[in-house]
């Protein structure tokens, strides 16, 4: 009786891999099992399987995906990867919102595929989070979204925008008031750097994630828990593709938000009022 072909793809890892391992072109047995740390006696039967179900060719001991293979492979990775980056940090992407992820990049969610959660923990105290500064302190190219405010963000900042880095800044309403208000000298300076640029998200802060920081090199982003708490957990990616995801997702909201040409702070409340208003 012929399997379905789904369930001959996600019922074994060893036919699931054998596949994937194909994807990238034809291979010999030997390099096979070595990539697969499989012996041959366990690796044989599921060739079997697959070549009578047409989902591979075999020429001596090189084995290649046929044409329905190829297509199988193709339209099931998406799915796998996904599978993969849930599977990872289950627990964080369950407690998480993630109605702050566009559609089109929530189908792409495999492309985060291999993060790694990082806590901060108790000896960093109120210390900006570490990763942010180790992976992006020396970066040529920044790209920083806070929903929430922290004191070292405009320092930080800074000395980014000082070192000539190309810096584009997202902040929340709510942050950029802070910000404008208790860090204006620092604002400005950012300001005058033609190499920097500051935005308002005018939204609510849950609407948009807590953290994306990317840089040519490094991805981190942070989410509200399902509460509308930050937790102070973040996903690190070194990847190609999950820094290409990164930066969809940072411009995504870099065009739903205001380009701040000056750093203004009314002395009145009413008046900071009326200066928030105008930015929706």
């Amino acid at each position: 009786m012929k399997m379905q072909l789904v369930n001959l793809l996600l019922l074994s890892d060893k036919r699931k891999n054998f596949l994937l391992l194909l994807e990238d072109g034809p291979k010999n047995i030997d390099e096979i099992l070595d990539l697969l740390k499989m012996s041959r006696i366990s690796l044989l039967p599921q060739i079997k399987i697959l070549k009578e179900e047409g989902l591979i060719l075999q020429q001596g001991d090189l084995y290649e995906l046929s044409i329905i293979g190829n297509i199988l492979i193709k339209k099931a990775r998406p799915l796998l990867d996904a599978a993969s980056t849930f599977e990872e940090n289950d627990f964080f992407w369950g407690q998480r919102k993630l109605d702050s992820i566009p559609f089109h990049l929530l189908k792409r969610i495999g492309d985060l595929k291999g993060s790694q959660l990082l806590e901060p923990g108790l000896a960093h105290g109120f210390d900006l989070f570490p990763q942010i500064i180790n992976h992006f302190a020396g970066s040529s190219q920044v790209m920083l979204l806070f929903s929430y405010f922290h004191p070292q963000i405009p320092s930080f900042s800074l000395e980014l925008a000082k070192k000539n880095a190309e810096l584009r800044l997202i902040l929340s309403k709510d942050s950029f008031n802070r910000f404008s208000g208790d860090f204006r000298d620092m604002g400005e300076k950012i300001l005058e750097k033609k190499n920097a640029s500051i935005f308002v998200h005018a939204g609510s802060p849950l609407e948009i994630p807590a953290l994306i920081a990317v840089s040519e090199n490094a991805l981190l982003l942070g989410f509200f828990n399902k509460k509308g708490r930050f937790e102070g957990q973040y996903l690190l990616n070194l990847e190609p593709c999950a820094l290409a995801w990164g930066r969809e997702l940072f411009e995504y909201y870099m065009e739903k938000s205001e380009n701040i040409r000056a750093i203004h702070w009314p002395e009145s409340g009413s008046d900071n009022r009326k200066d928030c208003d105008e930015l929706k």
